[in-house]
């Protein structure tokens, strides 16, 4: 086994392995008020997070293999406790990275350009291609104590230990990112027993028996990129990851009337650029540490949290890595909202969870706060989900609610009093207009334009931009004098009164988590969902709650 560059690689088996079609990840959430579900996966303490890039051709067409029997790998890592969770694959379209045309190093500077590697260091960012250095292996390449993987599986009219060969090719790169070495290069492990880091026939090197070491179980535990599945930052990590646009651009789109509105304090520069800079410097001085006391009361609550997902049948929900950061209330209003994976919480939260805790307290008042605590959770959850597995959402805001994309150009006064949600930064669903296919209604959250310093939610306003299809594309509709169409919210009851939330109504991304809370807070409880909404809401709520059981 030898190194090439900084990346590390199996022993080529002199074998091809069998091409396999590419396995989609689903996004699998359930529900059901009829009956509880009982055979819950027992949830491991630790996770990494994996985000697939699978690679194709410039045309988009032509992907490489990607198959990962997951059940394996983390069986191969059972013994440290440790649940890969992976993300919705995205995809990059590069004949030449595809084909290992080009070295590692161009293609992971190509693939951070354009957007694709996801995190702060702590994400696994995995390719899959067609070839590695001009090599169809089997074989995979994994930068040491990095966060960047290449695997290619080869051809598979050859390989007869197929599934076992590709457990082992992922559970051993990612073994080289979490720091561990060749067991030839150890003296750590020895190197006459099976182990995903040694050789032998794969099967024994991914089997818990002998897979990791003690030794290695612990370097294990220490990466960077091994979670607590209930995580709480500590200031310096916290600081940095408040600041991830690696999934969404959020910093580098927002304008100064936002920005002195989020920070609470007038920005002294009309330039834009330091503007920003200003706001990412505010943002990382407002995160604090949890005290021990929230983090025990936190972990209590999650986990009850969890429990009761994976009784109503939301898996996914209740799998996926909840991890927290806290701010000072000054910033953005003290507001809940979600950055990346992460869920950030003020004490203008965290005091329902003080008060839920609270023995001078009635019972009565208790469990009403841990109740509304507990659907803030889920709804920053289901947040931390829109942006990890964004096609499936996107099936519910288009296919089943009927919001059509679009790309329009902000007007410089729009532009000027935007209020960029972190929870959906992207305002680019459109509402169709009943009876007139080319006529189309925009929701958007403002600043007041008569305040010198805006107060968070106090100075917001909520317009309707009427927008026109022509010339292929859509288009702010305008007056005759050059003004722009706009209406309240208030008049536009033919969507207002579809939903059955009041909040939130100016984004799909917000409207879904709101209807999520509220049918997790029912059924927790014992109530039928949505039971008291107008019979306007009816048609919305039962496609929300088809598209929950069609994901199941």
């Amino acid at each position: 086994m030898k190194k090439k560059n900084k990346y590390m690689n199996i022993i080529n088996t002199g074998k091809t392995c069998y091409i396999v079609s590419i396995m989609l990840f689903s996004l699998v959430i359930g529900c059901s008020h009829k009956a509880p579900n009982h055979n819950n996966k027992q949830l491991l303490s630790h996770v990494i997070i994996i985000q697939p890039i699978v690679v194709r051709n410039n045309e988009g067409t032509e992907a490489a293999s990607m198959a990962l029997p997951e059940d394996l790998i983390e069986k191969a890592y059972s013994g440290a406790s440790l649940d890969f969770v992976f993300l919705e694959p995205i995809y990059f379209n590069h004949t030449k990275a595809r084909d290992g045309l080009i070295n590692l190093d161009e293609i992971s500077k190509i693939a951070k350009k354009q957007g694709l590697l996801k995190g702060q260091g702590d994400i696994v960012n995995m390719f899959f291609v067609k070839a590695v250095d001009g090599n169809s292996g089997p074989l995979g390449r994994a930068q040491m104590k990095g966060n960047i993987i290449f695997i290619a599986l080869g051809d598979q009219s050859k390989q007869d230990n197929l599934v076992s060969m590709q457990a082992f090719v992922v559970a051993h790169e990612i073994g080289h990112n979490l720091s561990l070495k060749h067991v030839i290069d150890d003296p750590n492990v020895p190197n006459n027993l099976p182990n995903i880091q040694g050789d032998g026939v794969f099967s024994e090197r991914i089997d818990p028996k002998f897979s990791l070491n003690a030794y290695q179980i612990k370097a294990v535990l220490n990466s960077p990129l091994t979670h607590d599945r209930i995580s709480f930052l500590d200031k310096v990590s916290a600081q940095k990851a408040i600041l991830d646009e690696s999934f969404e651009p959020y910093f580098s789109k927002l304008q100064k009337r936002e920005i002195e509105t989020f920070i609470n304090k007038e920005v002294k520069t009309n330039d834009l650029t330091e503007a920003r800079k200003i706001a990412k410097r505010e943002f990382s001085s407002a995160v604090l540490e949890f005290s021990i006391q929230e983090k025990t009361n936190m972990q209590l609550v999650v986990k009850e949290v969890i429990r009761d997902l994976q009784n109503i049948g939301f898996n996914t929900v209740a799998e996926s890595p909840w991890r927290f950061i806290k701010i000072q209330e000054w910033l953005s209003g003290g507001f809940a909202h979600t950055r990346g994976t992460f869920i950030i919480m003020s004490n203008r939260h965290l005091k329902l969870l003080h008060e839920s805790m609270d023995q001078s307290l009635d019972k009565q008042q208790r469990q009403k706060s841990l109740l509304a605590f507990k659907s803030i959770l889920v709804h920053e959850q289901f947040h931390t989900l829109q942006r990890t597995f964004p096609s499936k959402f996107k099936t519910l805001i288009k296919n089943y609610w009927g919001f059509q994309p679009t790309n329009i150009e902000l007007t410089e006064e729009l532009k000027l009093n935007q209020v960029s949600n972190p929870d959906a930064p992207q305002a680019n669903w459109l509402i169709p207009s009943e009876g007139d296919g080319k006529l189309f209604y925009w929701v958007r959250t403002l600043l007041k334009t008569d305040v010198k310093l805006p107060q968070m939610g106090k100075d917001f306003i909520t317009k309707v931009f009427l927008v026109e299809l022509k010339d292929g594309g859509h288009h702010l509709k305008t007056t005759p004098t050059g003004g722009i169409t706009s209406l309240g919210l208030e008049e536009l009851s033919e969507y207002t009164q579809r939903f059955p939330v009041s909040r939130g109504i100016d984004h799909p991304n917000e409207i879904s988590a709101y209807m999520f809370a509220e049918y997790y807070s029912d059924l927790i409880t014992g109530k039928k969902p949505f039971s008291e909404q107008p019979q306007s809401t009816q048609k919305t709520i039962r496609l929300f709650i088809d598209w929950l059981f069609e994901l199941k």
